[in-house]
C-alpha cells in the first residue's frame, strides 16, 4: 500500500567504511527510477565520463555504498546521496560592435567572440548603462548545431524624430544558462533627417586569410 503521508525510510549511522560505490547518472529533472549505472568504483577512485551533449543539460550523480560485508547504504536510489552537475560551455562573454551608419530607424550590430556551441542569444537595450531605463530583450534561438547571425537589426520604434541613443549588451546560452554579457556599449540613432546616427566601421562580411608554408 502506498501512501504519501507515510514516513521516509530510517537509516542508522554509518559504522563502517565502504569498500565500493555504486555511482549513477541521471539529467536534472528526470526521476531516480531513470538513473543509469556507470559503474562500481573503489573509494576514492577517479573516473572520467565522456559526455559531449549537443544541447547544455545537467545531470545528477547519485552513489550508493557498499560495505566490504554488501550492506547496501540506502535500499532506494530516492535516498542515495545526489550531486548535481551544471553545464555551462558557453561562458565567454562577446563582443558587440556597429557595421555602417545608423538610419533614423536602424542600427545594425557584429557580434563575435561567442563559440559554436552557442544555440540562445540575449541582446538586452535600455536608455542608460545600468540596463533599467525602457529595457527590451531580444532573443534569439536555434536548433543545436546551426549557427546563430553575426549580425544583428535593432529596429526604432518609439516614434520619436530626433536622435536617440541605446545602450546594448549580449550574452550567449549553449542551451542551460546565459554566459557572461558583453560590456555595455551606446549606439545613436540617426534623426528623421539622417544625421547624428553613429558610424560603425565593422566588416559585415570579414574575410579570412591564410598562409600556405
Amino acid at each position: 500500500m502506498l501512501r504519501p503521508q507515510a514516513r521516509p525510510a530510517f537509516y542508522s549511522s554509518v559504522t563502517v567504511k565502504a569498500a565500493q560505490v555504486e555511482v549513477y547518472w541521471r539529467y536534472e529533472g528526470e526521476p531516480a527510477s531513470a538513473a543509469r549505472l556507470i559503474g562500481l568504483f573503489l573509494p576514492g577512485q577517479q573516473v572520467s565520463l565522456p559526455y559531449n551533449p549537443l544541447v547544455d543539460r545537467n545531470i545528477i550523480l547519485s552513489t550508493i555504498s557498499i560495505s566490504a560485508a554488501g550492506v547496501r547504504s540506502v535500499r532506494d536510489l530516492r535516498d542515495a546521496a545526489e550531486q548535481v552537475v551544471v553545464f555551462q560551455r558557453e561562458t565567454t562573454a562577446p563582443t558587440v560592435s556597429q557595421v555602417g551608419a545608423a538610419t533614423h530607424t536602424l542600427i545594425t550590430l557584429a557580434i563575435d567572440d561567442y563559440s559554436s556551441l552557442a544555440m540562445k542569444r540575449r541582446v538586452r537595450t535600455a536608455d542608460d548603462s545600468a540596463m533599467t531605463t525602457n529595457l527590451e530583450e531580444l532573443l534569439t534561438e536555434v536548433d543545436p548545431g546551426l549557427p546563430l547571425p553575426r549580425l544583428v537589426d535593432l529596429t526604432r520604434d518609439d516614434g520619436g524624430s530626433g536622435t536617440r541613443t541605446i545602450w546594448v549588451r549580449v550574452s550567449h546560452s549553449s542551451g542551460g544558462d546565459y554566459s557572461a554579457e558583453s560590456t555595455a556599449a551606446s549606439f545613436t540613432y540617426a534623426d528623421s533627417g539622417g544625421s547624428g546616427g553613429d558610424v560603425g566601421d565593422t566588416d559585415p562580411f570579414p574575410r579570412h586569410e591564410y598562409t600556405i608554408a
